[in-house]
């Protein structure tokens, strides 16, 4: 970083606007919902593993329900994706074509 740098940090930027304290926190929060997917997806799966081991080793039906419930944790993580994404976009959308 040189002098210059130092001094333009200073300089308030006439084209860039302040996001005020409401705008700040629907970016936040959409930020934590959008991340929230890959976490939904992950544990989804690890849990329909978990739960499928463990009815496979009490029921004794080796890899039977162990890729039932897989099957189930991957659509369930999926459904959760595709309702995040879809809410997501809906929310741009209901402001209508005239809100410009």
């Amino acid at each position: 970083m040189n002098h210059y740098s130092v001094i333009w940090v200073g300089v308030d930027n006439p084209g860039h606007r302040k996001m005020d304290d409401k705008e700040k926190k629907k970016m936040y929060l959409t930020v934590a919902d959008l991340s929230t997917m890959g976490i939904a997806m992950v544990l989804c799966i690890i849990l329909g593993l978990a739960a499928g081991f463990y009815l496979d080793r009490v029921f004794g039906t080796e890899p039977i329900l162990t890729l039932v419930f897989i099957f189930g944790g991957i659509l369930a993580g999926f459904r959760i994706m595709y309702k995040t994404y879809m809410r997501f976009f809906s929310e741009g959308k209901s402001d209508g074509p005239n809100s410009k």
